[in-house]
């Protein structure tokens, strides 16, 4: 379906609601205009996406730094390992 919009005097345009509702465009999104093929196009920072994440890891319980240390010692256990066997 298309909707149609006007430019005002100061180069604004509203967004219809049915896209900024599909799109989950909000108040103070910033939006990156480019042109493909000739067309004019839009789309929302991925700073926006990263921070409409916020909050979805709120239910783990798992030591994620905790893991990341593991993580860590072991690759430089193994780091270790290769350089005394290349002596």
């Amino acid at each position: 379906m298309a909707h149609i919009a006007t430019i005002s005097s100061k180069g604004q345009v509203v967004i219809p609601v049915e896209l900024r509702k599909k799109f989950k465009l909000r108040p103070s999104t910033k939006i990156i205009f480019g042109v493909e093929n000739g067309k004019l196009t839009l789309e929302p920072t991925a700073f926006d996406q990263v921070i409409a994440l916020k909050g979805c890891l709120a239910d783990v319980q798992e030591d994620i730094e905790g893991m990341l240390m593991d993580e860590r010692r072991k690759d430089r256990e193994r780091d270790e390992r290769k350089f005394a066997e290349s002596l």
